[in-house]
């Protein structure tokens, strides 16, 4: 092997490490860039042709649009400025006393409310609340960041913020942990209904015997119009309409199922990669993704991009251009031909690696910014070959 060639590889492998912490970088950040958005909407659209949607009867989802009461409403400085609509609290507290008192109770509870203001029911609707083991009620982060508490005290809390794009607005990507030690609503729900426990690690979360990605791509197993759809079985109940019926019908209709409280038609919409959906069914999707292991980073995924990068890296690195030295002689010697070809070539290679790893482990590679990293490379490392062997050339004649 010759000592091009050695340095060639050692330099490659520098670089594969760069890469690969580049690559965690980009799966840390909130956001996704344009050429992810196109990338994952398009093969979120070939899954989705073939999604397998969950069982209707797992689920019970209780809507919450149509029932709301007024209460003052203050300025900054305390002064009545007239009155807001609130979720209904007393038929809240009336639901949550006709579960407390069944033989046989739901899975779980969540309430995808955020009981911010304080009301007259409250105390009666924390003391039935409370009395619900499987029960969990979201927060929401304060302008600064930090957790801001409900009037209902003494419960089980989860983060049901979404992480929404600075760059192109909508709920995209999901997150698992907020700020290293907040977990996110769905998550919770996961541990608790599975008996496994989390724990971040850096940019990835372990969730019991498995590794998946702290911010991910959510699989959209329920759609916003399954839920409008009668056939489909995902319809939300109205809240008062259900409390019309016997609490003997209502706890049969309850039992043993996942129930979900929220808004899901009018003021909690989301942009997605599809349509605007709900708040509830976002956070349903979030829920189903972490128990279906959707997003797995393994051994095999590691072993995939490494031998990527490394690929890539030695094709850049190495003095000989193969790439463009084949264009070339196929070709012919065009005036922009290198620069073109070697970008399209890193480009396209990542795109094809990048659809592969979704199919396999629900991971996309942020590519256009991969490819523009590994081009800068192989120029640098081109105009270094140059100087170095102009500098042999003058000291030989010297």
């Amino acid at each position: 092997m010759t000592t091009g060639k050695k340095v060639s590889l050692l330099l490659a492998l520098a670089n594969t490490v760069i890469l690969f912490f580049l690559t965690t970088w980009f799966w840390s950040l909130p956001w996704m860039a344009g050429d992810e958005k196109l990338m994952i909407w398009a093969t979120s659209a070939i899954r989705l042709m073939n999604r397998d949607r969950p069982e209707s009867q797992e689920f019970a989802l209780i809507n919450v649009s149509y029932d709301q009461m007024l209460i003052d409403k203050f300025d900054a400085y305390g002064f009545p400025v007239g009155k807001q609509a609130i979720t209904d609290r007393q038929k809240l507290t009336r639901f949550m006393k006709i579960i407390n008192q069944a033989e046989r109770k739901p899975k779980y509870v969540f309430f995808d409310l955020y009981f911010e203001k304080p009301t007259a029911y409250d105390s009666a609707l924390n003391a039935e609340i409370k009395q619900q083991q499987n029960l969990i009620v979201s927060i929401h982060l304060d302008e600064n960041g930090n957790p801001r508490l409900p009037v209902i005290t003494d419960v089980k809390m989860g983060l049901s913020d979404y992480v929404i794009g600075n760059i192109f607005e909508g709920v995209y990507k999901f997150q698992l942990y907020f700020s290293d030690t907040l977990k996110l609503t769905p998550l919770i729900i996961s541990e608790d209904l599975n008996n496994y426990q989390s724990e971040k690690r850096g940019p990835f979360v372990k969730i019991g015997n498995w590794i998946t990605l702290n911010y991910f791509i959510m699989n959209y197993r329920l759609l916003q119009k399954d839920i409008m759809n009668m056939e489909v079985g995902f319809n939300p109940v109205n809240l008062g309409e259900l409390l019309i019926l016997p609490d003997e019908d209502i706890a049969a209709f309850l039992e043993n199922k996942i129930v979900v409280i929220g808004d899901y038609f009018e003021y909690d919409m989301h942009e997605t990669l599809f349509e605007i959906t709900s708040g509830p069914v976002v956070l349903i999707n979030a829920y189903l993704t972490i128990v279906n292991r959707d997003t797995v980073v393994n051994f095999f995924f590691i072993l995939i991009i490494t031998m990527l990068y490394f690929g890539l890296s030695y094709i850049a690195i190495y003095p000989e251009d193969m790439i463009e030295n084949y264009i070339r002689r196929k070709y012919g010697k065009i005036k922009w031909v290198g620069n073109v070809t070697s970008f399209m070539s890193y480009l396209i290679i990542l795109v094809v690696v990048s659809i592969f790893t979704y199919f396999l482990f629900n991971i996309h590679l942020n590519v256009f910014f991969l490819s523009i990293y590994i081009f800068i490379i192989e120029k640098l490392s081109t105009f270094l070959y140059k100087k170095a062997g102009r500098n042999d050339k003058s000291r030989q004649q010297g």
